[in-house]
C-alpha cells in the first residue's frame, strides 16, 4: 500500500469521525430545546396543589399509590378512587402533535389531573405534570428518551388521601 492510499484512508476516517460527531452533537438540539421549554412551563404552574386532605378508610395504598379497594375493571376512570370521588385527567400535546417519537421526533405534553368530592363538588387537589418524549434525532430502534417535570413526580392522590 503506498502513501497516497494511506492518506486517502486517513482523510476518509477523519471525515467519517467528524460527521458522526456532528450527528451526535446536533441530534440532541431538539431534546435540549424541549427540556428548556418544559422547565420554564413547569416553574409557572407545575406540581401538586392540595386544597383539602381526606382520610377515607376505603382507599388503600399499594407501593405508595392509593387505589379504591372495591374497584372493578369495568368502572370508568373518573371513579378510580370510588364512587365518592371524581378523578379527571386531561392530556394536552403542546409541541409535536404529529410527532413520531420512535423516529426521534420530539413531543411535549401537559397532563392536568384533578380529584373532586362528588357530594359537594369540592376540588380536593390538582396536579400539573409536563412530559417530554423523544427529540433525540435518531433512536437506533431503541426507546426514545423522556423526561418529566416536576421530577421526581409527586402523586396527586398520595398527597390528598
Amino acid at each position: 500500500m503506498n502513501s497516497l492510499n494511506i492518506n486517502r484512508a486517513a482523510r476518509l476516517v477523519a471525515l467519517l469521525v467528524t460527521l458522526a460527531g456532528l450527528t451526535v452533537a446536533l441530534g440532541g438540539c431538539e431534546r435540549w430545546a424541549l427540556d428548556r421549554q418544559m422547565e420554564e412551563l413547569c416553574k409557572k404552574d407545575g406540581g401538586v396543589k392540595v386544597y383539602e386532605k381526606v382520610r377515607d378508610p376505603r382507599i388503600e395504598f399499594s407501593n405508595g399509590a392509593p387505589f379504591y379497594r372495591h374497584t372493578s375493571p369495568n368502572w370508568p376512570q373518573d371513579e378510580y378512587y370510588g364512587p365518592d370521588y371524581k378523578y379527571v385527567v386531561k392530556r394536552e400535546i403542546l409541541v409535536g402533535k404529529n410527532a413520531d417519537v420512535m423516529r426521534g421526533e420530539g413531543r411535549l405534553d401537559r397532563v392536568h389531573s384533578v380529584i373532586f368530592r362528588r357530594v359537594d363538588g369540592k376540588l380536593l387537589g390538582e396536579s400539573i405534570l409536563y412530559q417530554r418524549s423523544g427529540g433525540d434525532f435518531f433512536t437506533f430502534g431503541f426507546m426514545p428518551s423522556g423526561r418529566n417535570c416536576p421530577s421526581p413526580e409527586v402523586g396527586l392522590a398520595a398527597s390528598i388521601f
